[in-house]
């Protein structure tokens, strides 16, 4: 049988030895060279029966490295995982490795040596009640619910015309026609449009309409409406001129428009919060939930709390995993990690590689310190868990808004990311990791800390800061 020998170097770098004599593979070779007799139909000699040293001479190489390559690999893995050997990376050739030439004239001995880069050998230090956490606390204020429970109205009150001056958010209906200098131009266009003021709209357009109210009048620019519009836009929305009328303007100049129009404003509607009666706290809330305006306000505090918790426990996750890496400092086999990745990303130079190494070795310090948790605390990942991952994914492109149908979108949706074995594996890791910080959550000691809502967006701003360099690196 095959022959392993481990060298240890170090504590981080051996080599494994692996001999193949030729009474091992012998066999295999006779038996995979059989079966390409029996199925070559080969012109000249009856199917089956052409002679074993024309498929020798024809394909004895590429049979050969195929049965060596995978005794090879399963030599590999006998040995460590029976002998329970943890490896960073894979085995790689190692650099005194003589080239192998499949002589066939002669069968012989081959003898493979490969570099093994050492996983540390650790217990995760830091994962209990011992080590203490701040979560930060904000406890929403009664203006914070005042806003909420004001804009929960709105979104479910209905726009009514209003005669006052026009206010951000009003829908305002005006009729265009063109003007030739300060008079309306004969046979000028003429339209009808409506236009919601708010961020998008031009902010001088928007002041002026902020002085006006129904029935005015107002000189504008056509082109200038909207910021980020163009003529285009202009012509098909504004001017409802269709693609026949805009060929014939190509054609005909005289028909250009001028950009100046005047205005006028022929309604403004505006939306008028919901009464706060049982069929807004329904529509809001879910139907019984709610049945006054203080247990209103009561869920609207509960719903922000919830929000800014989970903000929180995520920050806190954060902290929990820079106190582990602080905890758990180990040494990695640098000249052999450095290899592997160059093995991995042939189009990498080693300048590359020498810039990346510092946060490639901080993520696999991370990675088996993760991957111990989950060995220690038993964490398990099953299908149903992926499954919901990836509802949960496409429920975020929804803005996690849930809508009549919805259900239905995301589950087909779902099912095609799942056919994709890689994004499988992303969902994978996204739950694993998850899982761990809960249970990670539940065993330290975590002590609330109350603050301010500015200071809590403080600490948000300053943990995207600090992140934004790594998810820089990974795009790249």
């Amino acid at each position: 049988m095959p022959k392993v020998e481990l060298e240890n170097i170090d504590n981080l770098n051996a080599v494994l030895t692996v001999t193949l004599e030729k009474s091992d593979y012998e066999p295999k070779f006779k038996t995979e060279l059989n079966k390409y007799r029996k199925q070559a139909n080969m012109k000249g000699f009856r199917k089956g029966k052409t002679p074993a040293s024309v498929l020798k001479k024809m394909y004895g190489k590429g049979v050969l490295a195929d049965v060596i390559n995978e005794m090879l690999q399963q030599e590999l893995y006998d040995y460590l995982t029976n002998n329970d050997i943890k490896i960073l990376g894979q085995p790689l050739p190692s650099a005194d490795q003589e080239p192998q030439d499949f002589e066939l004239k002669t069968l012989q001995d081959y003898v493979f040596k490969f570099d093994l880069g050492l996983a540390p050998d650790f217990e995760v230090q830091g994962a209990d009640e011992h080590t203490t956490f701040e979560k930060m606390a904000v406890e929403p204020g009664e203006e914070m619910i005042d806003e909420d429970l004001q804009a929960a109205r709105k979104r479910a009150g209905e726009r009514k015309a209003v005669e006052d001056t026009i206010q951000d958010n009003d829908m305002v209906k005006l009729e265009v026609a063109e003007l030739d200098g300060d008079a309306l131009k004969a046979d000028g266009i003429t339209s009808e449009f409506s236009l919601l003021i708010g961020n998008n709209t031009n902010e001088d357009l928007k002041q002026a309409l902020k002085e006006k109210k129904q029935g005015d009048k107002l000189k504008i620019d056509i082109l200038n409406v909207e910021n980020g519009r163009g003529e285009d836009y202009a012509r098909r929305y504004y001017l409802n001129l269709e693609e026949e009328d805009e060929e014939e303007e190509e054609e005909d100049a005289e028909k250009a428009f001028n950009n100046e129009f005047e205005a006028t404003i022929v309604e403004v509607t505006r939306i008028a919060p919901a009464e706060m009666d049982q069929e807004f706290f329904d529509q809001t809330f879910g139907e019984g939930e709610v049945t006054s305006e203080a247990e209103a306000r009561d869920k609207i505090r509960e719903q922000i709390k919830s929000f800014y918790n989970s903000q929180a426990e995520a920050l806190m996750s954060r902290d929990i995993q820079e106190k582990l890496l602080e905890l758990n400092p180990m040494e990695f086999p640098e000249a052999f990690l450095k290899r592997w990745m160059q093995a991995n990303n042939e189009d990498v130079d080693e300048e590359t590689i020498e810039a990346e190494y510092e946060n490639f070795e901080k993520n696999l310090q991370w990675s088996l310190i993760r991957n111990k948790l989950v060995e220690q605390f038993e964490i398990e990942v099953n299908n149903e868990d992926i499954v919901e991952a990836a509802r949960r994914r496409i429920r975020q492109y929804f803005g996690g808004q849930s809508m009549p149908g919805m259900e239905q979108i995301v589950d087909s949706t779902a099912q095609r990311i799942l056919q994709d074995q890689k994004q499988v594996e992303q969902l994978y890791e996204e739950v694993l990791t998850d899982r761990t910080f809960e249970v990670l959550i539940e065993k330290v000691n975590v002590e609330e800390k109350p603050v301010s809502l500015e200071e809590f967006e403080e600490a948000v701003k300053a943990a995207q800061a600090a992140n934004a360099p790594a998810v820089a690196e990974e795009e790249e």
